[in-house]
């Protein structure tokens, strides 16, 4: 009986070794036909090497497809989507005639809709041009705007107006020279028409988001809500401002003063004929033409909101030296973070209608102020597309 059980236990053992040659064999076979299905395709050991850095569900999905040459950039990209590896392959294979980097922009686009796909590819393939195309078809493809590489080229800017098309088109005739989004910037800033013509009733249901400048106006009899006094601490004169201004133009002063720089207010809120009293006195002294480049007429100064401040230091330096102070370039890293921009800025007084003013500060709240300063636009240029 012992024999017979030696004999078992030999038997099973070898059973056990047979079972395990099999495994190593089987998986073997499957490293190596997985191996052998890249080669297949087409794919080189370089090419293999990177592939093989990704998930099996990634592999499994180049598998399917015949070989691409563009796949290694595609999934080495800063803007590869693993999730959206299928649709690469899909559609570079599928609209060859396309470069392949049009296609990987297509499908990352934020807008991309799988179902228009080739309604994007027709465009693209005529205009060469994928933001373009994706705004076209997602937005204006049902409406009266006829498709043509001038309309495509409007289309494809950032702050596009669709009410504003036939200005735009209007103003590129006589200005071909300039950019599109030069266009854009100026037709949405209203400049292509003249300062204080075809002038608007300023909205003032916007509050502090209301635009005043010289294309729209308020009332002599408009008075501004909350305008308060400010402190002697923070004003050089007796100036008022709206009640929020002031409250984040005080954080703005203080914090500024933990670095030892002095940030007063030398006017702010100024009523109707406030105003009207200063620009006649301008024009008396240096006629309409020169006044009009530095002041408001009267009803057209955003002064009279209760939201705008002229700034100076703790040395109470004229206006014009402003910008040579350490305070000016605390202002111009630090004052978005309390709300406030710079009003008119230099190099952008063909768009506000007023000569740099490194002094003049709005304030429009955190948001706002955070997008003008990083996309470097006027509030002029944010108001029409964000705002209107």
């Amino acid at each position: 009986m012992k024999r017979k059980k030696r004999k078992l236990n030999r038997k099973g053992f070898t059973v056990i070794i047979i079972l395990i040659l099999i495994i190593i064999i089987i998986a073997m076979f499957f490293k190596q036909n997985k191996k052998d299905g890249l080669e297949g395709i087409g794919y080189n050991q370089l090419e293999i090497n990177e592939i093989n850095k990704l998930t099996k569900s990634e592999i499994d999905i180049i598998s399917k497809y015949k070989y691409n040459s563009n796949l290694i950039y595609i999934i080495t990209s800063n803007n590869y989507d693993s999730n959206k590896l299928d649709l690469y392959m899909k559609y570079t294979e599928k609209y060859k005639d396309i470069d392949y980097l049009k296609i990987f922009e297509l499908i990352n686009h934020k807008d991309f809709n799988e179902k228009k796909i080739n309604d994007y590819i027709e465009i693209i393939k005529k205009y060469n041009t994928v933001n373009g195309s994706i705004n076209y078809v997602n937005n204006y493809k049902d409406s009266n705007i006829k498709l043509n590489e001038t309309t495509l080229s409007f289309l494809n800017e950032k702050y596009f107006i669709e009410e504003y098309l036939d200005r735009y088109i209007e103003y590129y005739n006589t200005h071909k020279n300039l950019e599109y989004s030069e266009i854009v910037k100026r037709v949405n800033s209203n400049i292509d028409k003249e300062f204080y013509t075809d002038s608007k009733k300023a909205d003032t249901s916007k509050g502090m988001y209301t635009l005043v400048n010289k294309f729209y106006y308020l009332d002599s009899d408009y008075v501004s809500e909350d305008i308060i006094n400010t402190e002697p601490k923070y004003s050089r004169d007796t100036a008022k401002l709206n009640k929020t201004a002031y409250e984040n133009f005080v954080k703005m002063a203080d914090a500024a003063k933990k670095e030892n720089l002095t940030i007063k207010i030398t006017t702010a809120y100024r009523n109707y004929n406030f105003q009207s009293i200063l620009y006649n006195n301008y024009v008396k002294n240096d006629g309409v033409k020169a006044a009009d480049t530095y002041s408001a007429r009267p009803g057209y100064s955003e002064h009279q909101l209760g939201y705008s401040t002229d700034l100076t230091n703790g040395n109470n330096i004229s206006f014009d030296k402003f910008e040579t102070t350490d305070e000016f370039k605390w202002l111009q890293k630090n004052a978005y973070k309390y709300g406030f921009i710079l009003r008119f800025p230099k190099g952008k007084d063909y768009l506000t209608g007023y000569m740099y003013e490194s002094w003049h500060y709005r304030y429009v709240g955190v948001e706002i102020a955070t997008y003008i300063y990083e996309n470097d636009i006027t509030y002029e240029e944010y108001y029409a597309y964000f705002l209107r």
